[in-house]
């Protein structure tokens, strides 16, 4: 029995770990804490719904990836990754979330709900903002990319 993983393959949520989402994550948090309050604008008020797009998907196969390692350690008989299905599931939630967040403007209540939970652990008390803005849909085009690469690393041992 291994008790660590012999190569990144073997990492749980593996496709968070590779150079794609690093750029993307970059980008966000370079958007967040530089662009947006020095130069803002359309470039920057764009960025981050991309960065977003692309990172959302990855994130929840990533979670699952953890959830299903969780279960295995307690004994649960399930598989250590997150098949086409799941792969499929994450980038419908993410295009559904993100949907709902730029078209209605009652569901930036459940948005903030959501990442005041989240922030937590971090010591909370951060302001999340959002504008319901349908032309940010044009984010939606990194969602296929997303769906590309996490299908690409599920192919790749070696990642």
């Amino acid at each position: 029995m291994r008790s660590e993983p012999q190569k990144l393959g073997d990492v749980p949520g593996r496709a968070l770990l590779h150079p794609w989402s690093y750029l993307a994550a970059a980008a966000l948090a370079f958007n967040v804490f530089w662009l947006r309050r020095k130069h803002p604008g359309v470039v920057s008020g764009k960025l981050s719904d991309l960065a977003i797009c692309f990172l959302l998907p990855v994130f929840l196969v990533a979670a699952a990836e953890w959830l299903l390692t969780l279960a295995r350690l307690c004994g649960g008989r399930v598989g250590p990754r997150v098949g086409p299905r799941g792969i499929w599931l994450s980038c419908g939630v993410s295009v559904a979330y993100f949907v709902l967040l730029k078209t209605w403007p009652a569901f930036t209540g459940v948005h903030r709900a959501l990442l005041g939970v989240l922030d937590t652990p971090f010591g909370g008390g951060r302001s999340f903002r959002n504008l319901a803005d349908p032309t940010d849909l044009v984010a939606l085009v990194m969602v296929p990319l997303s769906a590309w690469h996490l299908v690409r690393v599920a192919e790749r041992e070696d990642v």
